[in-house]
């Protein structure tokens, strides 16, 4: 007798990580500044911790979120060179299958942990983006967002900060 695994496709909102005022021509020539986001796809703590010390060490607020299987980290936005140094140096905790330039802001499941975004402070108090994102994700945390997911991340105007994005998900 087999079994099948049924699977089920789900819409979920992102973000990128580069500023909604970048074209598509800057970044296709590369070189352009973008936020530093890492997807942590484990609930080792210690993975969490030594790329929050990454972030300290070089001065980049940054937000995390406890998500799914790990964490999610929004880090500020810098330079190319400097994003490229950061990078090299949280890749081998990051979700070795996720690419860095994306990262997902509602849940996939009822069930999924999704917890109060934190705001770890390495240089200055929270900028505009970041008070956006953190609204965006405490209203996900307690279902205060529109069904819309375009709509609900114009509310909070995370569309003034960067490029947002819906697409679907499929769940085994």
């Amino acid at each position: 007798m087999t079994t099948e695994l049924s699977s089920q496709k789900i819409w979920v909102g992102g973000v990128y990580n580069w500023s909604n005022s970048s074209t598509k021509e800057e970044r296709r020539k590369g070189g352009y500044a973008r936020h530093n986001w890492c997807d942590i796809d484990t609930d080792n703590i210690e993975n969490y911790n030594a790329v929050l010390e990454v972030f300290k060490k070089y001065g980049i607020d940054v937000i995390s979120q406890r998500v799914g299987r790990g964490w999610h980290l929004f880090g500020d936005l810098v330079d190319y060179d400097l994003w490229r140094s950061i990078w090299a140096e949280i890749k081998p905790f990051a979700d070795p299958m996720w690419a860095p330039h994306t990262l997902r802001l509602t849940k996939k499941r009822q069930d999924e942990i999704f917890m109060m975004p934190l705001f770890h402070k390495n240089r200055e108090e929270p900028k505009p983006w970041m008070r956006s994102l953190m609204s965006f994700l405490c209203k996900v945390t307690r279902y205060e967002n529109s069904t819309n997911l375009y709509s609900a991340m114009h509310h909070v105007g995370l569309d003034k900060y960067f490029q947002v994005t819906v697409y679907l998900v499929e769940l085994k």
